[in-house]
């Protein structure tokens, strides 16, 4: 059972909860509000591809941006080889690749489809984020002090931290989307707004160089930048079309 109960608490133990929690959950709203949960539940499966293959995109560009930043050379074959994955590429496309299947396969309450999508996604992330943690990956600043002596060399459990995040997140957006249901076509921006505020400030506790970065952000930081300008200008757009139909 020790083999079992390591394999639980490793980072891919973790992710593995998280996914069945998340389509769980996924389910279970799908059920509750009448979705075509046959018809949605394989958009999100086949998603997961897109979702892995965006995670390695991005830890390849990470590392890449590290290597170069140290002048070292890059070679495509050892980036892919010896880079990790970065949740925000596996966000991103697995977001993309969903909206996209929902967009040609759901016929009907395509809001409340998209909706569920933004419930679950902090859901697993709250999951592979405690993952992160007892893999000793994605680690915090070296803190002093006796109460920073529990953790993984005395880091700030940044991990721990944006898992408390990501689980808080998902609660929220669980609430809005069973008592506010005008909401739902909005809940992924909600999300995307909430978490790349988020992540941006959490990175400034971090120290693992191998995540890279161009000049004073960290790629992460860089990603949160560009998710928070798409949106400031999509509501531009939007903010500027009914202000024309208004006059």
């Amino acid at each position: 059972m020790s083999w079992l109960f390591s394999f639980i608490l490793s980072y891919g133990g973790m992710a593995t909860v998280g996914l069945l929690a998340a389509a769980g959950c996924a389910i279970a709203l799908a059920v509750h509000e009448g979705l075509d949960w046959p018809v949605l539940f394989p958009i999100l499966s086949l998603s997961l591809l897109p979702l892995y293959l965006g995670a390695k995109l991005f830890g390849v560009v990470s590392l890449m941006s590290y290597r170069v930043g140290l002048g070292l050379p890059v070679s495509l074959h050892e980036l892919w080889a010896d880079s990790g994955i970065v949740f925000y590429g596996g966000m991103l496309f697995f977001l993309l690749a969903t909206k996209l299947g929902i967009r040609r396969f759901v016929l009907f309450r395509r809001a409340s489809s998209w909706g569920l999508v933004a419930v679950i996604v902090p859901l697993f992330h709250g999951f592979a984020r405690i993952g992160c943690y007892f893999g000793r990956c994605c680690y915090g600043a070296q803190m002093a002090g006796a109460f920073f002596a529990r953790f993984f060399e005395h880091r700030l459990p940044v991990q721990l931290i944006e898992s408390g995040f990501n689980f808080f997140l998902f609660v929220a957006l669980l609430l809005l989307f069973c008592y506010r249901k005008r909401t739902r076509g909005r809940l992924v921006r909600v999300y995307l707004l909430s978490y790349a505020l988020f992540r941006f400030g959490i990175e400034f506790f971090r120290a693992d160089a191998l995540r890279g970065g161009f000049g004073p952000f960290s790629f992460s930081q860089w990603v949160s930048l560009g998710i928070l300008l798409g949106l400031a200008l999509r509501w531009g757009i939007v903010w500027h079309g009914k202000r024309r139909q208004a006059s």
